[in-house]
């Protein structure tokens, strides 16, 4: 019976999923991880005062974003739960600082100029403890003025339909092998949570079932959320480019600009 792997990280027992083989195999899973980075970045340098001096990327993932600010005079930070994560980071960008750490529980000292959470790592605060804690952590690593992004699965095409199982299952090659993620998707309406069950399969056979779950939040309570631990919300849509949309794309992306820092 396929069986899904834990191993420990910062935050407890992580699920070491399927996709979490290594930096090479999520990336051929996930191609347009490539995407979400180059989107981040043009949508950083659209919205910042000045260029930024400083980011801090909350589930780096295999380092694609933070690769993509490499630059002398930017510091690159990143945060991820998977040590296999932030061995693919680290590899891809040794100058960046890359570690361990549970974005529910991160105290680095500083603040930066950016922000950034792609592939859904928000989804992760399931409960409003959760939710809370991590806005804290936003606010307690953002400067005046910093710019924060956040990519992830978009609620409103969830819930009304417009996005299904189809846009969670994945098809990929690699080796010479046809893999197949076959998604199922259930919604936990009264918790906000929804539930992806995903069939991995090699050919005709079943080689793994992953299990996860994820918060959503509507664009109105993310931004009370935001506005309520020091954020301005600049814009939310469901493409990278944040162009007005009727928010039926499976994805969504959001940026918030950091008020004056209160003394």
């Amino acid at each position: 019976m396929p069986q899904t792997n834990t191993a420990e990280g910062s935050g407890g027992v992580v699920p070491m999923r399927f996709i979490y083989r290594s930096g090479e195999w999520y990336e051929r899973i996930y191609p347009q991880s490539a995407e979400w980075a180059e989107n981040c970045f043009q949508l950083v340098h659209r919205f910042a005062a000045n260029p930024p001096r400083s980011i801090l990327d909350i589930g780096c993932g295999t380092g694609l974003a933070l690769a993509r600010f490499a630059d002398p005079a930017v510091e690159r930070w990143g945060i991820d739960a998977l040590p296999v994560m932030v061995g693919a980071a680290r590899q891809r960008d040794p100058d960046a600082t890359v570690s361990i750490g549970d974005m529910r529980d991160l105290h680095l000292g500083r603040r930066f100029d950016a922000v950034i959470m792609l592939g859904g790592v928000f989804t992760h605060a399931k409960t409003n403890e959760d939710v809370i804690l991590t806005m804290q952590v936003l606010a307690e690593h953002t400067e005046e003025g910093a710019i924060l992004v956040i990519e992830g699965m978009n609620a409103c095409a969830l819930l009304s339909g417009a996005a299904d199982q189809r846009n969670w299952s994945i098809h990929f090659e690699l080796d010479g092998n046809s893999y197949r993620g076959d998604a199922e998707i259930a919604l936990d309406l009264p918790n906000s949570l929804f539930r992806i069950k995903r069939v991995w399969s090699m050919g005709n056979e079943v080689i793994d079932v992953e299990n996860s779950e994820h918060r959503f939040m509507l664009p109105l309570e993310m931004e009370a959320h935001l506005h309520h631990h020091g954020f301005e919300l600049a814009g939310f849509a469901d493409n990278g480019q944040l162009q007005p949309s009727d928010m039926s794309g499976a994805r969504s992306w959001l940026v918030a600009i950091r008020k004056p820092l209160l003394d």
